[in-house]
């Protein structure tokens, strides 16, 4: 072989049992590399498709486990993740719960078998990926995948290895798509095949061992992809660590250096986003609770149940549940799974979350004590709250008001709002109750009821403070007003938002001309664009003060119904919106690119690449152009470019929104932001205002094909209009208060009871508690600094331990931590934490004393001890 033109090559196998896994296709694997004496692959298997080959095929699942085991390293298992997400549409936790519950089962089959190497077939990554892997032991990753890029890719860089650079500076050995390495099809790159003209080329842009990968679908006949005589077959840990050069290049890989995009916007992948969107913040809520709960009540923590609810959250995540969310038919839809996945984890994280508020709740005694009832409100972020809460009530035999008082009798802010109420004299039977709740960090706070009669109800509605959010209607206006902002809507145009006044600053946010959340789309049947100003709504007050107002408006949008609603409320800074639309007919939104059936496989543009022509929510800012942020996992970027236009799958521009993105002008010092409550697009640029993605139904290629909205269609969002760039504005901060609110429940009151608890804390509002866990006796506590920059802050722990240490995201001793001695018998920890880095402590045989008044206090007022040491 000419070493000039000597190239390397990893094979494999990819999928398993979620994906494609068939009897004998193991046998035939195994069969094909004792043949090929020189063959060797790379395993990318789902992790619980070893069971299922140890009960239908145990000899080739022993011959599997021999390889592993060989000293020969012909097979190399790789990535372990459970189900082969992709990074960019779930959230951080999930991402790291992904690796740890795969290598769990790895290691519970094969447990000599060491998996540090990261590489998949499909493009599941995300920017902060580094921190995550290095921590769980990883020492390797690869952004390659040549053989299957439907979803996308990665961009490219020209060296065989770099130092990919996390956004909080972890960096992790890591071999790239080269920047030469030219697309192919609409799914494929050159270095699938590994052709001499593509070897010729990688070397002659210094790339001395090119490295091409494709990890085969089990379901195919088993065979070496390529029989080149200048191919050497080789692991990626062999490749990286035997024969690439050793990295020298930084590469700060950003989430807009992973080019991928699905059709957003289209009616079944719009659901299936929002339903594993809120499962996972359910779950993750749902762990908070229980572990909270098993530390300062009588609750024993769920282990195994908990443990269901993450195995069908991350089982929903599946990449293919999202490439390929209306393919299939039946039981065996892929949108159909994930839909059954995400409500079992929502099922079971509600169970978990209503018996672990309950286990931190003592009930009176009901021969001592009279019948009272309250709300105890939990908050599960590590700083305290002040913000509204809202609960289903009951009433009681002519209620007319429901008063909230603290624990030392003083009224609360409060509005009711009625959902039955009595025909014959107006009592109310039920309602949704809002009131202003102060709690205290991760922990919580109880409120009083008080159910007042009809006679009584005058007198005690003067307690309230005045109005503070209102509706005003008017001909063909309607004016909301709260203690921030003053609202104008047209209902004569279609609703849309023409006035946004800020009375703290009192200044328009609107620019005259330009409303808010107008809603727009090109009409393909029609060959037009149309807008929603096109029709009048009809606007219902549903809400009224005195602390939320909320108003319903019917419309048409060119002859599809949809109802919007808007909420504002005292002291939000958010305006939110709830749209549902319902196409009673097959309806056609989106960039009328047609393709012929024979060419779904090969054509690159295509409908849903172009975001703006489809039906999207528009928020023209009245500032200049300014900086676009978004948040992805554990990262927060700013856009590198002037626009979201493209067409084409060579072409791909990141344009996705996990949670948030934000547009900020530095010299007005204005920015506006915009939350969703599910992974979708977006559009911006020169002469496209900040716009989100409500649907899209159009030709959408490969085994999409013909989508077109149809049946109903929600989703929520909101706005925030701020000051100063997002990170000071706190927009990660309030991201978190929307997806995580605080967590009423009804109860029965006590007045022996402890009528707050707080059990940890941290400093700095830009640290975050991301997750939960026990341990044992142990509680894990996982932080996430979503800072710009470096952030030292204490962390309080209100309840006495054996010693708290530094663990890896798995649990794995680091180090042991110095902590000071609070004067309740609690520690505090001094940290610093990395922009956009992670820790995970572990508090060892934490104990809480529920006879004594610690973690009662809402700030933090302590005496620093000297410190001490385990």
């Amino acid at each position: 072989m000419d070493p000039s033109k000597k190239a390397y090559f990893v094979d494999g196998y990819h999928g398993g049992i979620k994906g494609h896994m068939p009897l004998g296709s193991w046998a035939d694997v195994i069969r094909r590399l004792e043949q090929n004496p020189d063959w060797k692959l790379s395993l990318d298997i789902e992790p619980i498709s070893w069971e299922a080959l140890r009960r239908t095929d145990p000899r080739s699942y022993d011959a599997i486990k021999q390889h592993l085991q060989s000293h020969a390293g012909r097979v190399e298992m790789v990535a372990g993740s459970y189900a082969q997400p992709y990074g960019w549409v779930i959230g951080g936790e999930s991402n790291i719960r992904q690796l740890i519950r795969g290598r769990e089962i790895i290691r519970e089959h094969f447990p000599e078998t060491v998996v540090d190497t990261y590489a998949s077939q499909e493009p599941c990554w995300s920017s902060s990926y580094p921190q995550i892997l290095r921590s769980l032991g990883y020492k390797r990753a690869v952004l390659k995948n040549p053989g299957t890029g439907w979803g996308g890719y990665a961009s490219g860089i020209n060296h065989e290895t770099v130092l990919w650079v996390g956004p909080d500076g972890t960096s992790i050995p890591c071999v790239p798509r080269y920047e030469c390495e030219e697309l192919l099809n609409c799914w494929e790159s050159e270095a699938g095949y590994m052709k001499p003209e593509f070897v010729e080329k990688c070397k002659a842009y210094g790339i001395a061992h090119p490295a091409g990968s494709f990890l085969q679908d089990l379901g195919w006949m088993a065979r070496p992809w390529l029989n080149e005589d200048y191919i050497q077959y080789t692991t990626w840990r062999e490749y990286i660590e035997e024969i690439a050069a050793k990295p020298a290049e930084a590469w700060y890989f950003t989430q807009e250096d992973i080019r991928c995009t699905l059709p957003w916007g289209e009616g079944t992948l719009q659901r299936m986003s929002r339903e594993v969107r809120a499962a996972e913040q359910a779950v993750v809520s749902a762990e908070k609770l229980a572990s909270l709960s098993s530390v300062t009540g009588n609750f024993a923590y769920p282990k195994e149940k908990l443990r269901e609810a993450w195995d069908q959250l991350l089982l929903s995540q599946h990449h293919d549940a999202w490439i390929c969310a209306t393919t299939r038919t039946g039981r065996e839809k892929w949108a159909w799974q994930a839909g059954t996945q995400s409500w079992l984890a929502e099922e079971i994280a509600g169970d978990i979350r209503f018996r672990a508020m309950s286990g931190m709740v003592q009930e009176p005694q009901d021969e001592i004590e009279p019948q009272t009832y309250g709300v105890r409100v939990f908050n599960t972020s590590g700083i305290a709250r002040k913000e509204l809460t809202e609960i289903e009530v009951p009433g009681a035999g002519g209620t007319a008001l429901i008063r909230v008082l603290d624990a030392d009798g003083r009224v609360v802010p409060s509005q009711l709002v009625p959902t039955r109420v009595s025909q014959e004299d107006g009592s109310v039977f039920a309602g949704k109750l809002l009131f202003e709740a102060e709690t205290p960090a991760m922990g919580y706070r109880d409120y009083r009821l008080e159910y007042v009669k009809r006679e009584d109800a005058e007198a005690a509605g003067k307690q309230q403070e005045e109005n503070a959010a209102s509706v005003q209607i008017h001909d063909d206006y309607a004016i909301l007003t709260t203690d921030l902002y003053r609202i104008g809507i047209d209902t004569k145009r279609g609703g849309v938002i023409t006035e946004l006044y800020d009375l703290t600053n009192n200044r328009p946010l609107i620019a005259p001309g330009n409303p808010f959340n107008e809603l727009t789309g090109y009409l393909m049947e029609e060959a037009r664009w149309a807008s929603s100003m096109e029709s009048p709504v009809a606007l219902k007050v549903v809400e009224n003060g005195p602390l939320r107002v909320t108003v319903e408006m019917n419309g048409q949008f060119a002859g599809t119904g949809f109802v919007m609603t808007l909420s504002a409320a005292k002291g939000l800074r958010r305006i939110d919106f709830h749209a549902r639309f319902l196409y009673e007919r097959d309806t056609w939104i989106g960039d009328p690119w047609e393709m012929a059936p024979e060419n779904r496989s090969t054509e690159r543009r295509k409908s849903h690449h172009n975001t703006r022509y489809k039906l999207q929510a528009r928020f023209p800012a009245a500032f200049g152009e300014g900086k676009l942020y978004k948040n992805s996992a554990f990262d927060v970027t700013e856009s590198r470019h002037s626009d979201t236009r493209y067409e084409r799958w060579d072409e791909i521009k990141h344009n996705i929104i996990l949670n948030w993105v934000d547009i900020y002008d530095e010299q007005s010092n204005r920015g506006l932001a915009i939350f969703s409550d599910h992974t979708t697009d977006y559009s911006h640029g020169d002469h496209d205002p900040l716009a989100l993605t409500l649907g899209w139904g159009a030709e959408g290629g490969f085994w999409w094909g013909k989508r077109p909205l149809r049946d109903a269609q929600e989703m929520r969002y909101a706005i925030l209009p701020h000051e100063d760039r997002w990170d000071r504005a706190g927009i990660a901060q309030e991201s978190e208060r929307w997806t995580q609110p605080l967590q009423p429940m009804l109860m029965r009151w006590s007045n022996r009871t402890p009528k707050s608890l707080s059990l940890l804390q941290v400093s700095v509002p830009s640290i975050e508690i991301i997750s939960l866990q026990r341990d044992g006796e142990d509680l894990l506590v996982r932080l996430y600094n979503s800072g710009t920059e470096d952030s030292a802050f204490s962390f309080l722990i209100k309840a006495e331990s054996s010693g708290i240490s530094a663990v890896e995201l798995d649990g794995k001793h680091k180090e042991r931590l110095q902590h000071g001695q609070l004067p309740n018998g609690g520690s505090e920890v001094g940290m610093t934490l990395p922009r956009h880095g992670l820790a995970t402590l572990r508090i060892s045989d934490i104990r809480y004393n529920k006879d004594e008044t610690m973690g009662c206090e809402t700030g933090i007022e302590y005496e620093k001890r000297n410190s001490v040491s385990d």
